[in-house]
C-alpha cells in the first residue's frame, strides 16, 4: 500500500507527508490500544465510536446549514449508527432463538468484480455521456478542449480507482467471510443505483453546461420513504438470487445494456461535434481591452431589442422597490406585467418574439411543409432583414440556436452582407475576471470537477441528492463554481458602454441583442448585485435567497447603467428600447393560480420606451405577448412592413383573440428536418386578457 501511494503521489511532495503523518498517528493509536492490555479495551473502542457519531449528529442538526429533511434524516443516521454496539450483544441472543440461515460461501469474486464494473459504466459513461448527448454543441470547445468526450475520458479515469481499483483491494484485503458479504451486497449497491437513475430521476428543470439546475433540489417525506421503501425490497430480492444462482444474469444484462447506451451516447457526442467543426470559428482571441462592437446614431434613429433570456417578469417590482432611484433612471419606460410567451422554452419561445405571430408554436406547425429549421431561421433574420432593406445599420448579436445548432452557427446571415452578426456571450469573461482581479475557476475546470459528482448525484437516493449539489456547488460549500457560467453574459452587459460605438449621421441603426445573464444563476452582492468571491450582502428583497432574483436584479442594474452613458452621450431620447424575455422560470416564485402548470413560465418581461418618451417608469396592464415586439421595433417607421419569408404584414391582430399556448412543448429539440412541433393539445391551453385569472385559461382541447 505504501509503495502504491510512493507512485501516485510522488509529484505530490505535501501529499506524501500527510500520507506519512496521518499512517504514523493511525499507528500510534492503534499501538497505545492494543498494548494497555485493558479487559474492556473492545468497549471503550465501541464508546468512542458511538460518542463520534453523537457529535456528528449535533454537528448536522445544530451548525450544518443545508435542507432540513436531509438534516433530519442525517442526524437519524448517525445516531441509530452510534447506538449498533450497544445492540449487537442483544440482538445475537434473539437470533439464537430461530433456526440458522446460512448464505452460500462465495469463493469467486467475479460477482464482486462485475457489479462494481457495472457500476462504474454507469457512473463514468452512462450518465456523463447522456447529459452531453442531451445538447453536445454546448459541451464542445469549452476552454482548451474541444471535444466533449474529454470530460467523459476524464471522469473514466478519476473513478477508476474508486469503483474498480481500490474496491477490489479491499476486497482481497479482507478474510473469506468478509468477501462473501462483499459479493453479496456488491450487486445489490448495483441495483440500487439503477433504481435510484431509472425510477427515481428527480424533477429538477434544466441543467446548465457549468452542471446547474435551474430549481431547487429537495424532496418531501413522502418521496424519501417510497425511495427507501423501493431499495429495502431490492435489498432482500438480491439474496434470494443467489439460491437460485440466478443473480449474474441481472448484473450481467444491465452491464450489457449500459455499455450499448453508452456507445451510442458517445456516437451521437462524436457525429454532433464532426458536425460543428464546419462552422466553428476556433474562438475569439484572447483580448487586452474592449473596443465598439456596434454603433448607435445620435442624429438618427436607434432602435433596439434586447433578449434578456428567461429574465423573470414577476419580480421587476421587487427590484424597484430595492432600488428606488431605478424609476427615473428608466425614464420613459412602460413595464407590461399582463405579457405571456407561447412557450416554457428558448426553442418555441425565441421565434414568435423575433418573427411575430406567424412563428408562434401553433402557426409553426401550420406550415407543415416548411421544415422546421427554414421557419426559425426566418423568424432570427426577419427584423434585421427589414431593417437592413430600409436602410438602417444592423447589428445582431447571439442569436438563440440559428440553424438550429450550436450558438456559433451564424451562417445564416452570410447572404446578409450588410447585417453585422456577431457572439458577444463568453468573449469578454476572462478579460473582465482579470480586470476585477477575481479568480473564478473556467467551465473546463468545472466540469472536470463535477461531472463525477453529478454521476453520484443521480445514483444516491433522494435523501441525500440536495447535500451533493448544494445548490450547485458539489461538495464544495461556498465556491463560486456557478460564477463563471453568469459572467458570460453579465460582462456583456458590464462593458456596454464600451462596446457602444457612436456615429453622427443622420443614419438609423438597428441593434438585436440576446444576453444570457438572467438564464445563469449565481448570487451576487448586494445591493448593487456585483459578482464577489464571498457574498455577504443578499439583499432587503423578499426574494434574496434567490440566485434567480439577483442575477435578474443584476441585469436591471447594468442595463441602467448603460442608459446613464446612453443620456450622457445624447443617444438615449433618439432610442426605441424594448427589454424582454423568451418565456419566464420554471419555479413558481409569487403568482398562484390553481392551474396544473406555472404561469410565471409563460409570463416574460417585457418593458418598452418609445423615442423622446418622458416621465418614470410606468405600469400598463394590458393584454400583450412578447410576439408583439416586431410590431412594436418597426412601428412608425417602416410603413405597413411586410415578412419578407412569407409576404404576410407585421400585426397585432391575432391576439384580440384568444391565444394558443404550447404548455406541453418541451426543453427537447426537434429533428430540424421536421416540418412541426410535437405539442399535445390536451394539455395546451388558450388565454385571453389577464393572464394571472385562471379563469381566462381554456383547455385547448378537453
Amino acid at each position: 500500500m505504501a509503495a502504491i501511494f510512493l507512485v501516485l503521489l510522488y509529484n505530490s511532495p505535501s501529499g506524501l507527508v500527510l500520507y506519512w503523518t496521518l499512517n504514523n498517528v493511525f499507528s500510534l493509536f492503534k499501538n497505545i490500544y492494543y498494548k494497555t492490555g485493558y479487559k474492556h479495551k473492545f468497549g471503550v473502542l465501541m464508546l468512542f465510536f458511538s460518542t463520534a457519531c453523537v457529535f456528528l449528529a449535533v454537528y448536522i442538526i445544530v451548525i450544518y446549514k443545508g435542507n432540513l429533511n436531509l438534516r433530519l434524516l442525517l442526524t437519524g443516521m448517525f445516531l441509530a449508527v452510534g447506538c449498533i454496539p450497544w445492540i449487537i450483544s442483544p440482538i445475537k441472543k434473539i437470533i439464537a432463538f430461530f433456526p440458522k440461515i446460512k448464505l452460500p460461501e462465495i469463493k469467486s469474486p467475479i460477482d464482486f468484480f462485475i457489479s462494481f464494473f457495472a457500476l462504474w459504466i454507469l457512473t463514468v459513461f452512462f450518465l456523463p455521456s447522456s447529459l452531453i448527448a442531451s445538447s453536445p454543441s454546448e459541451f464542445s470547445y469549452i476552454d482548451a478542449y474541444t471535444t466533449p468526450l474529454y470530460f467523459i475520458a476524464n471522469t473514466a479515469t478519476q473513478s477508476f480507482g474508486l469503483f474498480v481499483f481500490w474496491v477490489l483491494c479491499l476486497y482481497f484485503l479482507f478474510p473469506q467471510k468478509i468477501k462473501n458479504a462483499f459479493t453479496i451486497g456488491a450487486p445489490i449497491l448495483f441495483i440500487f443505483a439503477l433504481c435510484n437513475v431509472f425510477l427515481f430521476t428527480g424533477n429538477y428543470g434544466i441543467i446548465s453546461v457549468n452542471l446547474v439546475y435551474d430549481s431547487s433540489i429537495g424532496h418531501n417525506w413522502p418521496e424519501i420513504m417510497l425511495n427507501v421503501a423501493a431499495l429495502l425490497v431490492i435489498s432482500l430480492f438480491i439474496p434470494v438470487l443467489y439460491f437460485f444462482n440466478k443473480q449474474r444474469f441481472i448484473t450481467i444484462g444491465a452491464l450489457l445494456s449500459l455499455i450499448g447506451l453508452s456507445a451510442y451516447n458517445i456516437f451521437s457526442i462524436q457525429k454532433s461535434y464532426r458536425a460543428s467543426e464546419e462552422y466553428h470559428t476556433g474562438g475569439a482571441p484572447e483580448l487586452t481591452e474592449v473596443s465598439p462592437v456596434f454603433n448607435l446614431s445620435r442624429t438618427g434613429k436607434n432602435t433596439i431589442v434586447i433578449m434578456l433570456d428567461r429574465a423573470i417578469s414577476v419580480f421587476l417590482p421587487y427590484i424597484f422597490e430595492e432600488s428606488p432611484e431605478l424609476h427615473s433612471i428608466y425614464k420613459g419606460f412602460i413595464y407590461y406585467p399582463n405579457t405571456v410567451s407561447f412557450n416554457g422554452y428558448t426553442r418555441m419561445g425565441a421565434p414568435p418574439l423575433f418573427g411575430g405571430y406567424e412563428y408562434t408554436p401553433r402557426e409553426i406547425n401550420s406550415r407543415n411543409q416548411v421544415p422546421i429549421v427554414t421557419k426559425h431561421n426566418e423568424a432570427l433574420l426577419m427584423l434585421p432583414r427589414i431593417f437592413f432593406e430600409a436602410g438602417y445599420l444592423v447589428t445582431v448579436t447571439d442569436p438563440p440556436y440559428p440553424n438550429y445548432s450550436y450558438r456559433e452557427d451564424l451562417r445564416i446571415y452570410d447572404q446578409y452582407p450588410g447585417i453585422k452578426a456577431l457572439i458577444t456571450d463568453s468573449v469578454y469573461t476572462k478579460l473582465w475576471i482579470k480586470e476585477h482581479d477575481l479568480d473564478f475557476p473556467s467551465t473546463g475546470d468545472i466540469l472536470k470537477r463535477n461531472l463525477l459528482w453529478y454521476s453520484m448525484f443521480k445514483i444516491s437516493p433522494l435523501a441525500f441528492r440536495q447535500g451533493i449539489y448544494l445548490q450547485g456547488d458539489w461538495c464544495a460549500p461556498a465556491s463560486s463554481q456557478k460564477m463563471t457560467l453568469t459572467l458570460n453574459g453579465y460582462s456583456v452587459l458590464d462593458y456596454l458602454p464600451k462596446l457602444t460605438g457612436i456615429v453622427d449621421d443622420s443614419i438609423n441603426t438597428a441593434l438585436i441583442m440576446v444576453n444570457n445573464t438572467t438564464h445563469e444563476t449565481s448570487f451576487l452582492q448586494a445591493p448593487e448585485y456585483r459578482p464577489a468571491l464571498h457574498i455577504t450582502n443578499y439583499g432587503s428583497s423578499p426574494f434574496g435567497k434567490e440566485m434567480a432574483y439577483h442575477i435578474n436584479a443584476a441585469a436591471i442594474k447594468r442595463l441602467a447603467e448603460w442608459f446613464e452613458y446612453l443620456k450622457e452621450q445624447n443617444l438615449y431620447d433618439n432610442s426605441r428600447i424594448i427589454l424582454v424575455s423568451d418565456h419566464g422560470p420554471l419555479p413558481n416564485f409569487v403568482v398562484k393560480t390553481g392551474l396544473p402548470f406555472n404561469v410565471e413560465q409563460f409570463n416574460p418581461l417585457l418593458l418598452v420606451k418609445d423615442f423622446n418618451a418622458e416621465g418614470n417608469l410606468r405600469t400598463d396592464r394590458a393584454f400583450m405577448s412578447n410576439a408583439d415586439v416586431p410590431y412594436l421595433a418597426l412601428k412608425d417607421q417602416i410603413e405597413k412592413p411586410i415578412n419578407p419569408f412569407t409576404g404576410k404584414e407585421i400585426n397585432i391582430e391575432a391576439k384580440k383573440s384568444p391565444l394558443y399556448i404550447a404548455v406541453s412543448g418541451s426543453i427537447q429539440m426537434e429533428d430540424p428536418m421536421a416540418s412541426t412541433f410535437t405539442l399535445n393539445p390536451q394539455k395546451d391551453y388558450y388565454v385571453l386578457d389577464n393572464i394571472f385569472d385562471p379563469a381566462n385559461w381554456k383547455k385547448a382541447e378537453k
